[in-house]
């Protein structure tokens, strides 16, 4: 692979790959928080299909895509791209303090600098990026947001295909490039064996599922996570039923006695005090990842700011007036 200088490890045509595929980790994280915490389906509807439709309106990833082509344009920064997408996390029902936006920031960089990791060609890019747009497709489909992502891949899919094969390489090695300086461990990277305690990444991983998750990268790895706990859970109780047709009984003694997957889990977790995706069974007394918006405002004050969040009609104007000035 070819070497870059610094200067083309810092192409601010990468800026929409990076703003559009953290915005979909973003997505995925929104989601499972809001159903962990049982939010009511009419108002987890919302809040998704609001964030989707400010993070991939069109006039939005224009001026990413313009900004980027002009003489004068700059990678963003890292603070920057924070800002914009806490910004667009709450401009529906839903809000964020800072401990909440810290928590999800660590996962949507850290799981996206992962795929980014175990890929292996410029091109993988484009497919990370298409992946995760089919998977927020996935959630709550909708004609309307079904249209819009379509025409975001169709955007992107232009955009790529007018760079030449250099620059595309370039845009792959800035996204990679501006991912290195995070380096937070993350229990679920760490709990599936993909992540080291020292915050690197594993090349090889000795488990049936690594390759399925690696050609997959950009899915909604939770989901996905999910199933394959729920398959690994499944086995052992195939395991028994055999046993008890076969008239086999359990072991004996306390060195074959089976393990507790969930408290050794929370033990872990507990130990390197690191639960950055925090269990939905935990104490109520916890602070909620997502907190909604009151839906009756109570002042004149209140009705002005929920105004100004949006919904899934109105989008925040002032929001996107500002990055649409972007150079």
């Amino acid at each position: 692979m070819a070497l870059f200088s610094p200067h083309q490890l810092s192409n601010p045509r990468a800026n929409v790959f990076i703003l559009v595929n953290l915005g979909c980790e973003m997505l995925y994280v929104i989601d499972q928080r809001l159903k962990a915490q049982q939010i009511a389906h009419d108002k987890s509807v919302q809040v998704i299909h609001d964030v989707t439709t400010v993070l991939l309106e069109p006039k939005f990833i224009d001026s990413l895509l313009n900004g980027s082509k002009s003489n004068n344009g700059q990678l963003l920064t890292a603070e920057h791209c924070k800002f914009m997408l806490n910004d667009i996390a709450t401009c529906s029902l839903m809000r964020l303090d800072e401990q909440s936006m810290s928590k999800l920031w660590n996962l949507m960089t850290m799981v996206y600098k992962w795929q980014l990791f175990v890929s292996r060609h410029q091109y993988h890019l484009l497919e990370i990026t298409f992946r995760h747009l089919d998977a927020v497709n996935r959630l709550y489909p909708d004609p309307k947001r079904h249209m819009l992502i379509d025409f975001t891949k169709n955007t992107l899919l232009d955009f790529w295909n007018s760079c030449g094969e250099e620059a595309q390489l370039s845009i792959y090695q800035t996204n990679r490039a501006w991912l290195q300086c995070f380096n937070t461990k993350i229990s679920l990277l760490i709990r599936m064996g993909f992540q080291a305690m020292d915050g690197s990444f594993f090349k090889e991983v000795d488990e049936e599922y690594f390759m399925d998750f690696v050609q997959s990268a950009g899915d909604n790895i939770y989901a996905k996570s999910a199933e394959q706990r729920e398959r690994q859970q499944r086995e052992p109780n195939s395991m028994d039923q055999l046993a008890a047709q076969l008239n086999i009984g359990p072991p004996q003694g306390e060195d074959l006695q089976p393990i507790n997957a969930r408290q050794f889990q929370q033990q872990f977790e507990q130990t390197f005090n690191n639960v950055l995706f925090d269990d939905p069974a935990a104490s109520s007394s916890a602070c909620e990842f997502v907190q909604l918006q009151p839906m009756a405002p109570s002042s004149e004050k209140e009705a002005t700011t929920m105004m100004s969040r949006g919904g899934g009609s109105l989008l925040n104007k002032n929001l996107l007036d500002l990055y649409s000035k972007m150079p």
